[in-house]
């Protein structure tokens, strides 16, 4: 049965992906009607056959946990709302691990969280052609100063992320070793929770979590050095993808035009909002927003802080009165004269991808946590 839930995702994934590169749009009816197959197949086999509430809800509990993950996104404005639906139909498809995934994290074998797996690969898959594509326009046009930020700026941040998530494994192991922590989701739990402290104490947390790793170094194995310098590696790999994201949009998928040349559907790559009674624009990078959400455990730190929203970089895109407004404000002298239009990166072919590794191959980014640090 598990390939024709394959083949209802492969179905959906081409139509989302061909429809989102031709037009930028994802239609609801290429979505919804896999989920709610999805949901049923799971009510029937749990509630008829298996007789196991949890996994007959799983469907829906997949759909929530897709929604939640894609909201933040959303939240973020790097996805578009058709992003967040497919994730959502993927994970209601899929909530626990494929039977013919080779690498399972313990988060989706036992419990229906697989959209962790599903999100995650689609970022792995895509890295690559991202980072090939930026770096090849960024040569073409010598903007030699924004290909030194991508690797530079804030380079310290990945390791200061590796030093908790090191931490964290090192009390793991210590309550795995103690039969204190068995069972896998409460081990997953303890993981997440400890890397959240360490984040929230800020440079406490960072002394923390360098503690930690002396401890294991001195009194596990030197070898955990090497561990701790590949999960580095590793998360300094995603910083720089979220840099080339943030570049690419401002430096080659966008253009700079004024208010009359702004037209309905257009993308900003900004954010245009009020606040304090003070007009203002925001260009943070998400990679940036993520570490701040974890150092204050506030989700709402993923999104830009506003009294008033005027505009923002969502996959909609803008409305007629979102112009009328940007002209009234221009016309006012209370914003310049100067907006950042970019292109819709489609991201349905890269949620595809991630969906064909996950029930094909299993976890990309467990097995790199995993390996990197010696588990």
């Amino acid at each position: 049965m598990e390939l024709l839930l394959i083949l209802l995702g492969v179905i959906m994934g081409i139509l989302t992906s061909y429809t989102d590169i031709k037009t930028g749009f994802i239609d609801d009816k290429h979505v919804f009607p896999v989920a709610g197959l999805g949901i049923l197949y799971y009510l029937y086999l749990g509630f008829v056959i298996k007789h196991n509430t949890i996994f007959a809800l799983s469907g829906i509990i997949g759909l929530g946990t897709g929604f939640l993950l894609g909201y933040l996104l959303y939240m973020m404005g790097g996805w578009a709302s058709g992003d967040v639906v497919i994730l959502m139909a993927y994970s209601a498809l899929f909530p626990y691990a494929s039977r013919y995934a080779k690498v399972i994290p313990p988060y989706a074998s036992k419990y229906p969280l697989h959209s962790l797996t599903l999100l995650l690969n689609s970022i792995l898959a895509i890295f690559p052609f991202i980072f090939i594509y930026s770096l090849a326009m960024l040569l073409k046009n010598k903007k030699m100063d924004r290909l030194k930020q991508i690797f530079i700026e804030k380079w310290f941040r990945p390791f200061e992320f590796a030093l908790w998530v090191s931490g964290a494994f090192v009390v793991l192991r210590v309550l795995q070793q103690s039969s204190i922590s068995g069972n896998p989701l409460l081990g997953f739990l303890i993981w997440m929770i400890t890397i959240a402290l360490m984040a929230k104490l800020g440079k406490i947390g960072d002394l923390i979590g360098a503690g930690l790793l002396i401890y294991d170094i001195v009194f596990n194995t030197p070898q955990v050095t090497y561990s701790y310098l590949k999960i580095a590696v590793m998360f300094y790999l995603f910083k720089t993808f979220f840099s080339l994201v943030s570049i690419m949009r401002v430096e080659v998928l966008t253009k700079k035009v004024n208010v009359n040349e702004l037209k309905e559907w257009d993308i900003l790559g900004e954010w245009i909002y009020e606040k304090d009674g003070k007009i203002q624009r925001d260009r943070e990078g998400s990679f940036d927003k993520l570490i701040r959400a974890l150092k204050t455990l506030d989700v709402n730190a993923l999104r830009v802080e506003y009294d008033k929203l005027i505009a923002s970089p969502t996959a909609e895109g803008l409305t007629k009165e979102n112009i009328e407004t940007l002209k009234r404000l221009v016309e006012e002298e209370k914003l310049e004269d100067e907006f950042l239009v970019r292109n819709a990166m489609p991201f349905a072919p890269a949620l595809f991808l991630g969906f064909l590794i996950s029930v094909l191959y299993g976890d990309l980014f467990w097995i790199l946590l995993t390996k990197t640090n010696g588990l």
